[in-house]
């Protein structure tokens, strides 16, 4: 009889030990199915965020040339017009002086550098509106050229440029004479 006990333990922790192994299995299965449904519902979040990333990232360039500019203006004692190019590029200049009226073209003395603030995919674009610019000047002496009016650049993925949709782009707003950068 003891052998027959003996036997039905065995069979016991057997069958308790393939329970486990089974549990262990379903609990392995249903945890990479619930991380699987996680990933393939985050790829359209992705997909969607991304071109804004993007033109963060653009904006992060151009905001850290307009502080490059405001360094080198300050340094060469001299002022420097900066422009930015659809090309993706950042162009510095430097000038006789940056009170140049509206019409009038800024006698350009020296070009400085050119750096690059978009992809290479162009998918980034500077966009144009009457409140948007794409040159800014800067004087070491007085400061940004008219202080009192906002300057902003505009970095959008030119898929949106033709929708007008604009909760994609990133805004780089220089306010004030001592060319105050803030980024939206």
């Amino acid at each position: 009889m003891d052998e027959h006990l003996e036997r039905q333990y065995l069979e016991v922790e057997l069958y308790e030990k393939i329970l486990i192994r089974e549990r262990r299995r379903k609990a392995i299965l249903i945890t990479l199915s619930f991380c699987l449904f996680l990933f393939l519902c985050g790829i359209p979040v992705y997909n969607e965020r991304k071109l804004k990333w993007e033109s963060l990232s653009a904006a992060k360039d151009v905001a850290i040339e307009i502080e490059k500019l405001k360094t080198e203006s300050l340094h060469l004692k001299k002022p420097l017009l900066l422009s930015v190019l659809d090309n993706g590029q950042v162009k510095v200049e430097q000038v006789s002086n940056c009170n140049a009226s509206l019409g009038e073209a800024l006698q350009v003395e020296e070009k400085l550098h050119d750096e690059t603030w978009s992809n290479s995919d162009n998918e980034i674009a500077l966009m144009d509106a009457k409140w948007t610019v794409r040159q800014l000047c800067f004087d070491p002496v007085s400061g940004m050229s008219s202080p009192k009016i906002k300057k902003v650049f505009v970095l959008a993925p030119v898929k949106d440029l033709a929708e007008s949709r604009l909760d994609r782009a990133s805004y780089i707003e220089v306010e004030t004479s001592a060319a105050k950068v803030s980024i939206n």
